[in-house]
């Protein structure tokens, strides 16, 4: 019998021996080909024994040694993992870095923008003050006085800034000593001023002035008693009543009269005692002198220039009076219109009034 060569197999950790002979027969083939058939078939079986005993029973050790090593991750700290390259679930977030920011910068030159601010407004505020100062306290004055009449139909009293309350200067005035027509005297300036009111219904002139308390009711002025005579002629027979007095608003020596005021008194008191004196000699003497009318044109010049603003809002009506009885006196002096006379005692009494106003709130 010849000798075959033996191949050895091995499938599944057994073996398989399986003859062939240099020239196999067919009987041979036949024989050992049911074997081989078999054995693949007990192969699949373990195989399928393998995979299904994998999932339910607990592997070998040695298995799961080897499997442990080959699906083991390293435990990577929170912080390390932030540093390391590739996709990640946590955010990264840089640590401060220390030193010198930007943010720091923007502070720092915001900082010095509001110093600069704040520095260039402090010093214009000190420059103002020092102006102010070196400007003289005339310029800062505002009026602070009150009146005793009613305020004016605005509402409002003008802002000057020369008043005696803010810049007191000391004034020396004589005693105003003045011939007058006395209509009446009340206890309170509703009454007077209802006589005021008949009196001036009648084209005569009138004027409430507050004296010792009491109201009095004066229907015409001159530079003396003698000289209202003519007026009080007048008067005879609407108002027999009537009589001529002589009034007199005291002067003196005021601390705190106002710079401007002092200044502007010295000016219209002159001109307000002529007009008075040419005013109420015209009563009687139906003319008016020239050589004093041109002395008095020749005072009227100053008068002109002074400045109102400035002013105590009595010695404004003062000044605004005197100049309104030259007019109207110079219109009685051209036509010899008797209307225009009264009209000039008229503005006459309304500056004899702001006057004695003026004065109290001196005192």
């Amino acid at each position: 019998m010849d000798k075959h060569n033996r191949i050895s197999i091995k499938i599944n950790g057994r073996e398989s021996k399986v003859k062939k002979e240099e020239k196999e027969t067919p009987d041979f083939v036949e024989s050992e080909k049911p074997q081989i058939i078999v054995e693949n078939d007990e192969v699949a079986a373990a195989q399928e024994e393998e995979e299904s005993d994998f999932s339910w029973v607990l592997p070998d050790e040695s298995l799961k040694n080897h499997s442990s090593k080959e699906k083991d991750i390293p435990v990577i700290p929170i912080e390390d993992l932030r540093h390391t390259k590739g996709p990640s679930k946590l955010e990264y977030i840089p640590k401060k870095k220390k030193g010198f920011q930007l943010f720091s910068l923007k502070q720092f030159s915001i900082s010095i923008v509001l110093a600069i601010v704040l520095g260039i407004g402090f010093g214009i505020m000190i420059l103002k003050i020092v102006e102010d100062v070196n400007a003289g306290p005339a310029q800062n004055e505002a009026p602070s006085q009150s009146t005793n009449e009613a305020p004016s139909s605005s509402g409002k009293q003008e802002d000057t800034p020369d008043t005696p309350a803010s810049n007191p200067v000391a004034i020396d005035l004589e005693t105003l000593s003045t011939g007058v027509v006395q209509g009446g005297r009340f206890s309170t300036a509703e009454n007077a001023n209802t006589r005021v009111d008949e009196i001036k219904g009648k084209g005569f002139a009138a004027a409430t002035v507050k004296m010792d308390g009491a109201f009095y009711v004066i229907a015409g002025i001159g530079a003396e008693q003698s000289s209202v005579s003519g007026m009080k002629t007048e008067y005879k027979e609407a108002f027999p009543d009537f009589f001529s007095k002589t009034y007199e608003v005291p002067g003196g020596s005021y601390t705190n009269a106002g710079k401007a005021d002092s200044e502007a008194i010295k000016i219209d008191l002159p001109v307000f005692k002529e007009l008075a004196a040419l005013s109420s000699q015209a009563f009687g003497t139906g003319a008016i002198d020239n050589g004093q009318w041109e002395n008095l044109t020749k005072q009227l010049v100053p008068v002109k220039e002074i400045k109102t603003d400035n002013l105590h809002e009595q010695l404004q009506k003062f000044h605004t009076d005197i100049q309104s009885a030259f007019t109207q006196l110079q219109k009685y002096k051209n036509d010899g219109d008797q209307k225009s006379l009264w009209q000039s005692q008229q503005s006459l009494l309304n500056a004899y009034q702001a006057y004695t106003v003026w004065i109290s709130e001196l005192s």
